[in-house]
């Protein structure tokens, strides 16, 4: 259940101003809430400053929650900021990425309300800053954490930085360089890549997930089992991510994983990132491998379990 309480703060005096930030330095207190759960104590830190003409308050609520998985499209809400007189005016949304992301607020970061999609696994930190109608602006910008976990067994991502590349956010037919991730079952036998006379398994049918096999059946006909590969996304004009997730990876099994550059749409070279995640865990990691068109880069193998 929930209840919900009020804390009242009388400040005595002005606070200080951070000579770097230019926001009041706040006081800090905490509340205890003591109960009969598993941990019986949880200090809540609250914080407050008094203020010589009163700002607006930026509030930021996300739909989803403080955890979600990879390729959520996140409802942002800071409508619910508030001005001692008036009307809030302007919004102003930012936010700390995890290396590799290229997401963007839409419909921009002026929007009270945007949404904005968290594809790379690692932590969001969203702020808002407001303006009322008197163009008085919030004293502290509100924060808010999002932690992006996969919740498959077996997750790996593809990212990707194109360095001629100008904006690497725009989309559309050849906006940027492809790049693609291919993960594969140790019965593919596939194309000779690597022109060695020797099949090498990549973009096989069904045995390589990758773009034009996005789905393939692996396992068991039985539909209600969740033991097939999935690619939840083809990003074809650059920055990535690529995902493939497995739940339910078959024991003795030896997966493989590689990145082809399908194509460089005249962008160049490519500094390609891989990251494994087994039960949310990050377990390996390789960064900026540089690539150039047609590469094929035989990345890692995850022998199961």
């Amino acid at each position: 259940e929930t209840r919900v309480f009020d804390v009242t703060f009388t400040p005595d005096m002005i606070n200080e101003l951070d000579p770097e930030t230019g926001a009041p330095v706040p006081d800090l207190g905490k509340i205890r809430i003591e109960s009969d759960a598993f941990a019986s104590e949880l200090d809540v830190e609250i914080r407050g400053f008094g203020v010589e003409v009163e700002c607006p308050t930026a509030v930021i609520v996300v739909q989803e929650g403080e955890e979600v998985i990879p390729q959520t499209k996140l409802h942002l809400i800071g409508s619910q900021s508030y001005a001692a007189s008036g009307s809030i005016s302007k919004y102003e949304w930012s936010v700390q990425q995890p290396v590799g992301s290229q997401s963007v607020f839409l419909p921009s970061a002026s929007a009270p309300d945007p949404t904005f999609e968290v594809n790379v696994a690692g932590s969001y930190v969203f702020q808002l800053r407001v303006w009322d109608q008197n163009s008085e602006e919030s004293c502290v910008p509100a924060e808010y954490t999002v932690f992006v976990n996969p919740d498959e067994a077996i997750h790996v991502e593809l990212l990707w930085h194109t360095p001629l590349d100008p904006d690497e956010t725009d989309e559309g037919p050849e906006a940027g360089a492809d790049l693609d991730l291919h993960f594969l079952h140790p019965f593919a036998t596939g194309e000779d890549v690597d022109g060695d006379g020797q099949p090498d398994g990549w973009f096989d049918q069904p045995f390589d997930c990758f773009w034009f096999n996005a789905h393939p059946n692996w396992g068991s006909l039985d539909p209600a089992k969740d033991d097939d590969p999935g690619l939840d996304l083809d990003d074809t004009d650059g920055a990535g991510p690529e995902n493939v997730n497995l739940n339910q990876p078959q024991d003795g099994m030896t997966y493989h994983v590689g990145v082809h550059y399908w194509n460089d749409h005249d962008f160049g070279p490519s500094l390609a990132t891989v990251r494994v995640y087994i039960y949310s865990s990050l377990v390996f990691q390789l960064s900026d491998v540089e690539l150039i068109n047609h590469d094929m880069w035989e990345v890692a193998d995850i022998a199961w379990p």
